[in-house]
Order: C-alpha cells, then sequence, then structure tokens
C-alpha cells in the first residue's frame, strides 16, 4: 500500500512538471510581444535608454529587425548617454553586414549622426568601422561629418590613415571635400617634413576639382620657414617653387607680381631732387669768374 502511494506521488509531481513545462513555451511568445511593444513605445517618446534596455530583453530573432535597428540606432546617436554611442555604431554595423538588407535615406542618415556621437565621445575607432561599413554599403556620409573623422585622426597622430581617406572620398566625387577638408591633413604631413607628401596631396586635390587659396598655401609656406636648414634648403626649394607655380596657375599671382616681388627698390636721386636740395644756393660758374677777373684787374 505504501509502495503504491509513493509511486503515485511520484507520478504526480513528474506530470506536474511535465505539463508546466510544455505550458512555457506557449506563455514566451505573448511575454515576447509585450517587451517588443514596450520598445516601440520608448522610441515613440524618445527615451533612449529605456528603449535600450528593453530591446537587449527580445528574442535574437526580434533584434534583427531592419527597421527596429535602424529607429533604436538613430535615437541612441541623437538622445543616448555618451557611453551608448558604441552601442548605436555596433547596432549599425550589424545591419549594415546583412546582404539582404536595402539601405534608405533612413539609414544615411543614422550614419551620419551616429558616427558624429562616436567622434564625440572620442571612440574613434568605433567610428572608423562604422564608417568603413558604410562605404562598403555605399552610403553616403555628409562632408562634415568626414571632416571630422580626418580632424579626429589627425589629432591621434593617425596621418596616413587620414591621407587615405582623403584621398578616396575626393575620388570618388559623391561627397566634395573642400580646401578646408584638406588643411588639417597637409598641416601635420608638413610638421613631419613630408614636402613631396604635400605636393602629391595638393595635386591629387586639383585634379579633382578642388580649389586652393592662399588660406591653404599661407600656413604651409611658414612651417616651411620655420623647418628651414642646410639639410633640407634643397627640398624646401622645390616644395616653394611647386607652391609658387600653383599659385599662378590657379590665377592668384600674375607674371607681373613676380617681377615686383623678385626687384630690388633702389632710390636715385634726379635733377629736380638735386635742385631742391641746393635751394637756390648753388655753385655758379660764370659767377665765380666774374669775380676772379675783377679782384686782378
Amino acid at each position: 500500500m505504501l509502495r503504491r502511494s509513493t509511486r503515485r506521488g511520484v507520478l504526480r509531481r513528474f506530470l506536474q512538471r511535465g505539463l508546466s513545462s510544455s505550458a512555457a513555451p506557449r506563455t514566451a511568445p505573448a511575454a515576447s510581444q509585450d517587451v517588443h511593444l514596450a520598445v516601440e513605445s520608448f522610441i515613440a517618446r524618445r527615451e533612449s535608454s529605456r528603449a535600450l534596455a528593453a530591446f537587449d530583453k527580445l528574442q535574437p530573432a526580434q533584434q534583427s529587425d531592419p527597421d527596429l535597428l535602424q529607429r533604436l540606432a538613430l535615437l541612441v546617436a541623437k538622445r543616448g548617454q555618451p557611453h551608448e554611442a558604441p552601442r548605436a555604431a555596433q547596432m549599425l554595423r550589424g545591419l549594415l553586414v546583412q546582404s539582404d538588407f536595402a539601405v534608405d535615406d533612413a539609414t544615411q542618415l543614422a550614419a551620419i549622426y551616429t558616427l558624429d556621437a562616436c567622434l564625440r565621445q572620442q571612440r574613434l575607432q568605433d567610428a572608423l568601422l562604422l564608417f568603413a561599413a558604410a562605404r562598403e554599403r555605399d552610403v553616403l556620409v555628409d562632408l562634415p561629418a568626414v571632416d571630422a573623422l580626418l580632424r579626429a585622426l589627425v589629432a591621434r597622430h593617425r596621418v596616413d590613415e587620414a591621407v587615405a581617406i582623403l584621398k578616396s572620398v575626393t575620388a570618388q566625387h559623391d561627397v566634395r571635400p573642400t580646401e578646408q577638408s584638406f588643411q588639417p591633413v597637409l598641416g601635420a604631413i608638413m610638421q613631419q617634413q613630408r614636402y613631396e607628401d604635400v605636393e602629391a596631396l595638393i595635386e591629387h586635390g586639383r585634379v579633382n576639382e578642388v580649389d586652393f587659396s592662399p588660406e591653404t598655401y599661407d600656413p604651409l609656406v611658414d612651417l616651411s620657414q620655420q623647418q628651414y636648414s642646410d639639410e633640407n634648403v634643397e627640398r624646401l626649394g622645390k616644395f616653394m617653387e611647386y607652391v609658387n607655380d600653383a599659385l599662378r596657375a590657379d590665377g592668384y599671382w600674375a607674371d607681373d607680381d613676380d617681377e615686383e616681388d623678385e626687384g630690388v627698390d633702389i632710390d636715385v636721386d634726379d635733377d629736380d631732387d638735386d635742385d631742391d636740395d641746393f635751394d637756390g644756393n648753388e655753385f655758379d660758374d660764370d659767377e665765380f669768374d666774374d669775380e676772379f677777373d675783377d679782384e686782378f684787374d
């Protein structure tokens, strides 16, 4: 009798566990749907931190929703806490690597804001990874974002990376860098006394229709004068010749200006000046002769 009751008790507990475990999957979708609605609600109210926290509770399949990822990344980039910027970049990168994802204007806007947020928080590596992912999918970022990225690279002494990005963006003609885009990069190369590389980068810009003015050249010339030495006098001479030729070709110098600059001013007194200096008391030969004759007559 005791044995039978024990068996029935074990069987009852086993059945209860089975029923509870089989019921769990049927309640999970409802709970997950509630979380998804919460994320949407927080996004609509522009509560970035709460939206991000709710997003982390979603099922993996729901977290890969392109529209949700894009809107959440944009919200976090625009209104999120400073430490949340890398999360926005991570979400966007995950979105951009999906081959079936179709980029649109919203993707471009999210990329621009997220890139800016990363740079403001000095998350340069996150910004570079996002920039590369965007370029891979032909998502254009605007010129201010490109300029900010170049300045950040120069500030970190990653000059060669800045040169590579600047050359690539300039050659594609989608975003039009200006001479202001080139100036921090050129200045950094000039500081390293890489005069030939300065010439090459300027020439790359000129070939791709970037207009340079004395605003760009003057600081480079000032640096060249500070760097003058017997060892680099020949290289500096070639660099100055290139600058002069570029200014002349772009219409900032004329041949007459060169002659005026290279000439030497010499003060030469003419006859009128001599007359003014003597004030009418100059030596008169005829008067002297008359006085000489009268004295000895």
